[in-house]
């Protein structure tokens, strides 16, 4: 499903410290948000019960709003009690566009209609703090396969948001821009969001993105690239596939043989505090089930030890106002 065989990345250690650009919003105090990516229901026997435990646990955490990245589930009305799950957080309910949420044919119309999306890409402000959710599947891309690209009227749009933006920006994005398993067109886009810092506007803070499955930060020219990992499992190469689960989950979901999941459901708590100027990830680890990638065949060169873990890393940062 990822091609992770040219992504770079120049932070891997197991707590990447970062500074982050300064957020100059009005009003003191914490906005703290419950962020979970990859679910992928449609692979996943589990994918419901990987689900609850996340809304249970952001109920106790009290979070402001909640956000999956994508690859979320297919809009088939056999995911109804999926989405209900999600639904059960009381709060603001935020989704982005996946990849794999259109597998099976359906169009990206359907899945923002299923899953009651104000649109592809949109806005939304929470405590001070602009965020902007970007829809990574358009065509135009030199990728073979799933599209991978931001088109010219979502780069338009874009554009407009960032130059009438008067608080900070986070963008929020299924694939990422700064590895060649994510967006095409990433260098365009990231030009864009690193021009957004001019004449004392706060501009872009933080990219956050899924899609990889893996458990780094990166910074380019001032912005964190923060990439989450999957709440369910590493996709392998179908030289070594193996039935973990049991017969009947295997039956039913037949992509499982392909995965290294992972024992427990992963998911971050986001922390942006206005007073301290810092912004902080508070992740979660977990074990493999059954034998790891390595033992699974998967070559090093494009899963590196080092980033492929069955964890999101803690991490915080100072703003620095670069």
């Amino acid at each position: 499903m990822t091609n992770r065989r040219h992504f770079l990345t120049s932070c891997a250690g197991a707590l990447c410290v970062l500074p982050v650009p300064a957020l100059a919003a009005a009003g003191t105090g914490k906005i703290r948000f419950g962020l979970i990516t990859d679910i992928h229901q449609d692979v996943m026997h589990d994918g419901p019960e990987r689900l609850s435990r996340f809304i249970a646990a952001m109920k106790e955490e009290k979070v402001d709003f909640i956000v999956q990245l994508g690859d979320f589930c297919v809009p088939h009305e056999r995911n109804r009690a999926f989405l209900d799950e999600w639904n059960k957080f009381s709060g603001p309910r935020y989704h982005v566009l996946g990849n794999h949420d259109t597998d099976g044919g359906y169009k990206r119309e359907q899945a923002v209609a299923f899953l009651g999306m104000p649109g592809r890409f949109y806005r939304f402000d929470q405590g001070g703090i602009r965020f902007l959710a970007l829809d990574g599947n358009d065509r135009g891309g030199t990728t073979k396969g799933y599209p991978k690209f931001i088109a010219a009227d979502q780069i338009d749009w874009l554009k407009r948001e960032l130059d009438e933006a008067t608080m900070p920006v986070i963008v929020l994005i299924h694939q990422p821009l700064e590895s060649a398993g994510g967006v095409d067109n990433g260098e365009q886009v990231r030009g864009l969001l690193e021009t957004s810092r001019r004449d004392g506007r706060p501009g872009v803070a933080a990219v956050l993105t899924g899609h990889l499955h893996l458990d780094y930060v990166r910074r380019i020219n001032g912005i964190p690239h923060i990439q989450f990992n999957s709440a369910s499992y590493v996709w392998l190469p179908g030289n070594d596939r193996r039935k973990i689960y049991d017969e009947a989950a295997h039956k039913a979901h037949p992509y499982l043989d392909h995965v290294a999941p992972y024992r427990d459901p992963l998911w971050a708590v986001v922390t942006l505090d206005k007073s301290a100027g810092t912004l902080s990830i508070k992740g979660r680890r977990t074990e493999w089930v059954g034998p790891d990638p390595w033992e699974r065949k998967a070559p090093e060169k494009d899963y590196p030890r080092d980033i492929t873990r069955p964890a999101i890393s803690d991490w915080s940062g100072k703003w620095t106002g670069e």
